[in-house]
């Protein structure tokens, strides 16, 4: 029985667990046939060209070639071929985003199948039917579609598809909410890839369907730990291709979690250029995760620059944007930003949970308790549902961050330690660090004065290590060269800063102290030149990022 593991064996002349060594392999194939007239070329040698241009990221020559292939099939008659062609040009299309013209192949497919029921390739088409089904948010129908397509992989001992149907049901389960049943399946997947059983093409796309779900869960520990494997096979195969270039990017994620910031914005740059011919969406997905390193930094102009560049790719800048202005003293286009963010029901949970933990600190800085609270709430409850380790340490850091607002230092200490537990078992240095802050912003309003200080010099020094130059003039702030005071605000000027947070006017700041109008005011001015701030909102964020109010 022949499957699409032998078909493209016969077209490249390379089996299933033999890959190309060389990126000169597809190159080789490319030059011979890439410049010869498509009519003239046979359907083998038409398999060989897309597939090569496939590898070598021209993916409109591979479509080109494989239509050319499909028709050549069909008048051969051969409807075994002509199915797998259809199928290969609905992922094709797929992956362009193109859906269009996926759904008119994928209904190509579903004819040609017909014309072959009990042979494997109808059985391939099972396989996109989940995916198009995921798609378009029929759960039901693409878990039994993917069940379906393992099932037939297991019965023709078809390694491609087993394995395939198998990382696309862990996909839909996890989508669904059973998130511990569907990476349990994708590990198995991931297993026999890994194994080196099935062919590259397969292996590419099962390694990046983990290594995204990993990632949008929160999932860490495993990303990290697939990501380095993933990596690492696909550098010992030679392909210097597409999938690479997904795997880097993946990996930049993990790289820049842990505090490897150089590290990370070289690889993601890389991988974006590599991945440019793929579609604008994974482009975004670099420019985004490099803005957020820049932010971190405190590199204010070249991050908003890389926000803009993904927005206008299309990847919402939420919340690094938002957060970039409210490190800016902008809390109230911050507020408002995250908020729109949180109305789009498409954000995975570790991109909600992020927006969601951006919103508690804008909410502070604005003085808007109730919101705040609600944020944090919906926070934990999406990490209860999801139960990943780095979601749970946002949901604590979030609720550690309303207390500490309230003043209610019994409940934000053992809810701060888990979170700074939970991020340094992640290997999270700069979420590590900021706990560190508000652990020690705790310490201080309990009058451990000698705890306040190792928490801030701690913090001080991870935030030194990584070059992060905003956490560092936070964490000095903090230290306040021994004053307990930041940036040499008297203790008068700290009330007064602290009751602008709330949103106080002048006359309520002067009642509540029981001082003139005109001293609040010279209080006030104090403040902003202290602050180097020209608002009262600019004023109230910088409070709030420094545990003042």
């Amino acid at each position: 029985m022949q499957g699409l593991g032998a078909i493209v064996s016969q077209v490249t002349g390379s089996g299933r667990s033999s890959t190309p060594a060389k990126h000169a392999f597809w190159t080789e194939i490319y030059d011979r046939l890439g410049g010869i007239d498509p009519e003239i070329l046979g359907a083998d040698d038409l398999e060989a060209l897309s597939d090569a241009a496939f590898w070598l990221g021209r993916p409109r020559e591979s479509i080109a070639a494989r239509q050319v292939g499909y028709r050549k099939h069909r008048e051969a008659h051969d409807s075994r071929r002509a199915t797998i062609t259809a199928w290969r040009l609905f992922y094709s299309y797929f992956d362009l985003d193109e859906t269009s013209a996926a759904s008119g192949w994928l209904q190509r497919a579903h004819r040609h199948a017909l014309e072959v029921p009990d042979l494997i390739e109808g059985r391939y088409v099972a396989l996109a039917d989940a995916d198009w089904a995921l798609y378009n948010g029929n759960l039901d129908d693409a878990l039994t579609s993917a069940r379906r397509a393992g099932d037939a992989g297991r019965q023709f001992n078809e390694g491609d598809l087993e394995a395939l149907g198998l990382a696309t049901q862990g996909r839909i389960l996890t989508v669904r909410g059973d998130v511990a049943a569907g990476l349990a399946c994708l590990d198995e997947a991931m297993a026999v890839t890994l194994g080196n059983e099935l062919t590259p093409f397969a292996m590419g796309w099962i390694c990046c369907l983990l290594l995204y779900t990993c990632q949008e869960l929160g999932e860490l520990r495993r990303a990290s730990e697939w990501t380095d494997l993933a990596v690492r096979w696909c550098e010992a195969k030679g392909q210097d291709s597409w999938y690479p270039g997904l795997c880097r990017l993946h990996r930049s994620e993990v790289q820049s979690l842990h505090g490897e910031w150089s590290a990370a914005e070289q690889e993601v740059l890389r991988a974006a250029e590599e991945l440019a011919p793929f579609g604008d969406y994974l482009v975004a997905e670099g420019q985004y995760l490099a803005g957020e390193i820049r932010r971190r930094r405190g590199d204010y102009a070249s991050a908003e620059d890389a926000f803009r560049r993904a927005h206008e790719l299309g990847r919402a800048p939420q919340p690094g944007l938002a957060l970039l202005r409210l490190a800016k003293g902008e809390a109230r286009d911050a507020a408002a930003a995250l908020r729109l963010a949180l109305a789009s029901g498409s954000l995975t949970p570790v991109r909600r949970a992020r927006v969601l933990s951006a919103r508690v600190d804008a909410e502070l800085a604005l003085g808007n308790h109730d919101a705040a609270t609600g944020s944090a709430d919906e926070l934990q409850e999406l990490a209860t549902a999801n139960r990943a380790p780095y979601l749970r340490a946002l949901a604590e850091m979030a609720q550690g961050a309303v207390f500490l607002s309230k003043h209610d230092i019994a409940n934000a200490l053992p809810v701060l330690r888990g979170a700074c537990d939970r991020f340094r078992e992640l290997s999270c240095p700069y979420e590590t660090a900021e706990v560190r802050l508000m652990l020690g912003v705790a310490a201080r309003e309990s009058a451990d004065d000698e705890t306040a200080r190792l928490e801030f010099e701690t913090a001080k020094a991870t935030f030194e290590r990584l070059g992060a130059a905003p956490g560092v003039a936070r964490a000095v702030s903090l230290l306040g060269h021994g004053s307990g005071k930041p940036h040499g605000l008297t203790s008068r000027e700290v009330e007064v800063l602290q009751l602008v947070a709330h949103g106080k006017s002048n006359r309520e700041i002067s009642t509540e102290l029981v001082i003139s109008e005109h001293t609040v005011a010279r209080h006030v001015s104090n403040i902003f030149r202290k602050l180097d701030v020209t608002s009262r909102s600019a004023a109230a964020s910088f409070a709030y990022e420094h545990h003042l109010a």
